[in-house]
């Protein structure tokens, strides 16, 4: 069903076509602010009017028409807007058959928009970890009424889940490019450093931090993935049945519904997400880089030449032979018509020896040269090399406080952490710390990839 089908002509004039477009949708706003505290989306008429009236004085806001409506007080406006609303499908008046009092009920899709709108102009990001959360929760603790409808209690919410999930990352890539681009056309450093300030102390940065920070998907990935397939193989019967129950389809389709949303799951687990979160550490190194060179090139656009040019006249005031080589050499400014840096240049003078040197030398003795090797080979050595903390780990696999007994061990320790993933490991870390003599370092827990 096209949406055209369920909503009036007339739903989206107020908001495209009027003048009053921006009094409209903070009107839109103000009524259905209005029922947040309510038990339901109906209220008194006067209670909406009421509303209306005290949002428009309260932003200086006057109705602008071609004179067919006469505005002559707020409750004038009030009434207008609510006919207006009212027309366009936003809301309905309804009239109590005791009382005869007149209530106004906002419509499912006055609703829509009204939230629709509300999250344009004050967008909320979701907290991405709750995400793969909700889905561990879910499959590691299932009651009996969840393992009977499967299929609506636990299939459905889980295939939903990672779907916002991917979503909202690639909405948060997304706004990293918008970053980008305002920044090329930052025009002073001013203005630049206000946009580095305004990104590191932005939600975005938070959010990236917090998900890279907790890594939910890497801890809880397989579980997920187990239970993925086991109810695929164990309960895959009893899901279809729960979906051709539910929604009334043939059995093929339920099969093939099913089954693409379990694969789609596990792909975005294991493929999708390492390669969105992949995109946007490039996307962060991008915006360092873009930083940087703009921060460069607005500092040498400033430059001051006035130094360059005060050594060219001091050079012209000294020399006063016009005709030596050496001096016409500094100048291009026949073929340059200018004078800048590049057209001026010192020319350095020739090094030559002025007097013989000589070194003593002798001869070392199988034994110093021994000692000698040895020593160099010592300041050679690299005992926090990679190859050297390639088993590092095998020794200590969780934190404990041996690692932190001496400056060595403490050292050896974050040699191991650099090179983990190049050598095969896998590091959790936690919230809490370990801490022994004058050493404190996060707690973590190593693993083989």
């Amino acid at each position: 069903m096209n949406v055209f089908d369920s909503i009036s002509d007339g739903f989206f004039n107020c908001l495209a076509s009027s003048s009053n477009h921006r009094a409209y949708a903070g009107c839109l706003g103000a009524i259905y602010e209005q029922y947040s505290n309510a038990v339901s989306y109906r209220l008194p008429r006067t209670d909406i009017r009421d509303s209306l009236v005290i949002y428009l004085l309260q932003n200086h806001i006057e109705l602008k028409e071609d004179g067919k409506e006469d505005f002559a007080t707020g409750n004038d406006q009030a009434n207008f807007i609510i006919r207006k609303f009212v027309s366009s499908g936003y809301i309905e008046e309804e009239t109590d058959d005791t009382t005869f009092e007149k209530y106004i009920v906002m419509t499912d899709n006055g609703i829509a928009l009204a939230e629709f709108l509300e999250k344009l102009s004050k967008p909320r990001r979701p907290e991405y970890s709750n995400f793969i959360l909700n889905i561990y929760n879910r499959l590691k603790y299932q009651t009996k009424e969840q393992k009977s409808e499967p299929y609506s209690l636990l299939l459905r919410p889980t295939f939903e889940d990672a779907k916002a999930l991917s979503s909202s990352l690639k909405k948060l890539s997304t706004s990293i490019k918008k970053i980008i681009e305002t920044m090329l056309h930052e025009g002073s450093l001013v203005s630049l450093t206000e946009n580095i300030i305004k990104y590191c102390d932005g939600e975005f940065i938070r959010e990236y931090s917090r998900l890279v920070k907790q890594q939910n998907i890497h801890l809880y990935r397989n579980f997920i993935t187990q239970e993925l397939e086991r109810l695929k193989g164990e309960s895959f019967e009893i899901i279809v049945q729960n979906l051709i129950n539910e929604e009334k389809i043939e059995k093929s389709e339920a099969e093939y519904r099913i089954s693409e949303m379990i694969d789609s799951t596990k792909t975005f687990l294991h493929d999708d997400y390492n390669k969105i979160m992949e995109d946007i550490k490039q996307k962060i190194n991008t915006y360092i880089r873009i930083a940087i060179s703009r921060e460069r090139m607005l500092r040498n656009k400033g430059f001051d030449l006035k130094g360059c040019v005060e050594q060219a006249l001091q050079i012209l005031i000294k020399n006063d032979d016009k005709n030596d080589e050496v001096f016409q050499k500094l100048f291009r400014i026949q073929s340059s018509e200018f004078i800048d840096t590049s057209s001026l240049y010192i020319p350095r003078k020739a090094t030559s020896l002025t007097q013989n040197t000589e070194n003593e030398y002798y001869e070392l003795s199988d034994e110093a040269k021994r000692r000698q090797a040895a020593l160099l080979q010592k300041e050679a050595d690299n005992p926090y090399s990679k190859d050297k903390m390639k088993n590092y780990f095998s020794s200590f696999p969780e934190s404990s406080l041996q690692v932190v007994e001496n400056k060595d061990n403490m050292l050896s320790t974050l040699a191991a952490i650099t090179y983990a993933k190049e050598n095969g490991w896998n590091i959790a870390s936690s919230d809490e710390y370990i801490q022994n003599n004058n050493f404190k370092m996060r707690k973590w827990e190593a693993s083989r990839k």
